[in-house]
């Protein structure tokens, strides 16, 4: 009997210890969420912070770009207005040029 008793004594330590453990599992996994969750809003805000950067930094481009093709537009009116005689024969080669590779194709 005092065997049983024995072993009773140590089924109980060792059932009250993996309760114990267990419960710490559980909140290591809470305590896990919540930093899991701290790092995807952070994650969110920084991706947010980076796509309006990205917005900008492109407006920014376009800004410049439709800058740059109304100055080469000026440009090329100008020069037109210069020389018309080549104009018209530049033309006429980059049709004639055109055809003749689209006809190649056929």
């Amino acid at each position: 009997m005092a065997i049983a008793a024995e072993t009773q004594r140590r089924n109980g330590v060792a059932r009250n210890a993996l309760r114990s453990r267990a419960g710490d599992v559980l909140d290591d996994f809470g305590t896990l969420k919540k930093d899991m969750s701290k790092l995807a809003q952070a994650a969110r805000k920084a991706a947010r912070v980076e796509v309006k950067h990205t917005g900008e930094r492109l407006q920014a481009i376009g800004r410049d770009l439709r800058s740059q093709a109304g100055d080469r537009a000026t440009n090329l009116s100008e020069a037109v207005r210069e020389r018309p005689g080549a104009a018209v024969g530049i033309s006429l080669g980059a049709g004639l040029l055109l055809g003749l590779i689209l006809t190649a194709r056929r």
